[in-house]
């Protein structure tokens, strides 16, 4: 959940801020793909059930939507 929020903000900052078209895409892809790798691997180690990654990204989501409509950073 923590990283799906700390790497989400991250993805976000870059979207809006670089001008960069094909570093903004592959860094935002380096990130996703971070964020589904730590997710797949708390399964895969036998730690979380699928579900709750699942449940944690989506709570995480939200949790970013929240934090970037309160703070508005733009």
């Amino acid at each position: 959940m923590v990283s799906m929020a700390f790497y989400g903000l991250f993805i976000y900052l870059i979207y809006k801020n670089m001008k960069n078209k094909k570093l903004k895409i592959t860094l935002c892809t380096i990130l996703l793909m971070l964020v589904l790798l730590i997710g797949i691997s708390r399964v895969y180690l036998g730690v979380h059930y699928a579900s709750d990654v699942l449940g944690g990204i989506c709570l995480s989501i939200a949790y970013l939507i929240l934090y970037i409509k309160i703070t508005k950073i733009s």
